[in-house]
């Protein structure tokens, strides 16, 4: 759980499912982020953009209409310093837990998500915990 001492990180939940979104939302709240959403990649480059607030960590869906979520993620890593990127994804082969986007590793989470590997992915990328079993495996894109 984010200190009680500093504000909680911000977290932008991507996914053209307004469910996903929603549930995805409910937890991390629960577990004590504050939690944005947007229902498109140009959406959510849009808020990240502004900076108000600022984002600490974008969780994207991969597939969307239009903008995809590693196209996503390369535009976001690509500004620095700019947030962390997760994706999740439900069409990318089962062994795939990372990609390469732009020289990058990003971590790929798989749906239907549990929730709770979420909050320990999203604790390690924010908060520095060591993380168990990480895969050394890393796809590349593009």
């Amino acid at each position: 759980m984010p200190s009680d001492i500093e504000p909680p990180p911000v977290i932008l939940v991507v996914d053209d499912e307004a469910a996903v979104n929603r549930v995805v939302t409910r937890y991390l709240t629960h577990v004590g982020y504050r939690v944005l959403e947007a229902r498109s990649a140009e959406e959510a480059l849009e808020r990240v953009r502004r900076q108000d607030p600022r984002i600490d960590l974008v969780l994207a869906d991969v597939v969307m209409p239009g903008a995809g979520g590693i196209e996503l993620a390369a535009a976001l890593l690509s500004r620095a310093p700019g947030p962390s990127v997760v994706l999740m994804t439900g069409v990318l082969p089962e062994d795939v837990e990372q990609l390469d986007v732009n020289g990058q590793v990003v971590r790929v989470l798989r749906k239907p998500l549990d929730l709770d590997e979420v909050q320990q992915v999203l604790r390690v990328m924010l908060e520095g915990y060591p993380s168990e079993g990480e895969s050394d495996t890393v796809h590349r894109t593009g």
